[in-house]
């Protein structure tokens, strides 16, 4: 015992770390490490030194004075846009539609990536994988551009409704207020589900292949497969999704309000983002529009934090 802990005396030296200690293993990992910093900085400087900001939703924030030279007001803006019928027309459009990508949107790719696993020729999988995903590298003023022009009233959906005879008139998709909502789901459907099926894909590529071949000597059928190994396998990822897309249930998509939404349809269209883009800009109103994202960003706080809290209660998985 002595002689083994003299040498590692003389191996470590006087001064010397031990070789577990953390400086050893900062040593070890520097690499990493630098590749890591750079992303942290970027973090630090524009996502969280920007918090001190939110001190102007309690203060008459004016341009020409800083931070903390303004005259305090406490929770007036909290309360002005809380008696606001418009804020209150804003949230309930935008907890709609993020109901609806909840339901629609977010099982769709977990199916995309289920039925693509089950696809036999590789080349295929390969093809109809990189076609669902392509959609979502084209800008969102193109998709506008492109879904306006299908269902415009002169458009390719209306001309062939007419041809076949099951229409007499163009329908009018774009300015008729029930059919915001239905169109929007859908375009952000098409738009993002190839691209958010990729995590799955991964998870799905990670199953360990024995448990398909005991399964098929089991007698189990591709049905029974799915229902009884891909889907328990990849549970605890899709639950981690479902965990962050909680966050966003008072969170919508501007892009599709502002390029989709219009005049007509303003009364379906209008969500939270766009009442603060326009609270804040546009009238100038920065605390009042500050006020509006600081109470949108406690809710969404305190959703995920409740929907981690259960997902740990229940089934064990969660993001911390």
């Amino acid at each position: 015992m002595e002689n083994s802990a003299v040498k590692q005396k003389k191996r470590t030296g006087p001064g010397r770390a031990a070789p577990g200690s953390r400086w050893e293993r900062f040593k070890r990992q520097l690499p990493y490490q630098l590749m890591i910093w750079p992303g942290m900085v970027f973090l630090i400087i524009f996502a969280y030194i920007p918090i001190a900001g939110l001190v102007i939703a309690f203060q008459d924030y004016s341009l020409s004075t800083s931070y903390f030279n303004n005259p305090w007001v406490g929770l007036k803006h909290f309360q002005s846009f809380m008696k606001d019928a418009t804020f209150w027309m804003a949230f309930r459009n935008t907890i709609q539609l993020s109901l609806l990508r909840m339901c629609i949107v977010f099982p769709m790719p977990i199916i995309l990536a289920l039925a693509l696993n089950e696809i036999p020729s590789l080349k295929l999988k390969k093809t109809v994988q990189t076609c669902s995903y392509f959609p979502h590298f084209m800008a969102y003023v193109v998709v506008a551009a492109l879904w306006q022009d299908v269902l415009s009233n002169g458009g390719l959906v209306n001309n062939f409704l007419m041809q076949m005879g099951w229409t007499d008139t163009p329908i009018s998709f774009w300015t008729d207020p029930s059919k915001f909502k239905a169109l929007a789901t859908f375009v952000e459907l098409w738009k993002g589900t190839g691209w958010s099926a990729i995590i799955y894909f991964a998870a799905i590529s990670g199953i360990n292949s024995e448990l398909y071949e005991a399964a098929k000597i089991d007698g189990a059928g591709r049905f029974a497969q799915i229902r009884y190994i891909t889907i328990p396998e990849i549970t605890n990822t899709i639950i981690i999704m479902f965990i962050l897309s909680i966050g966003g249930l008072v969170s919508g998509n501007l892009n599709i309000s502002q390029l989709l939404g219009n005049a007509f349809t303003k009364s379906e269209s209008y969500i939270i983002e766009y009442y603060t883009l326009e609270m804040g800009l546009g009238t100038m109103r920065y605390s009042f529009a500050t006020a509006v994202g600081m109470f949108q960003s406690v809710i969404s706080v305190a959703l995920v934090l409740l929907a981690n809290f259960f997902s740990k209660k229940y089934e064990d998985v969660g993001l911390f």
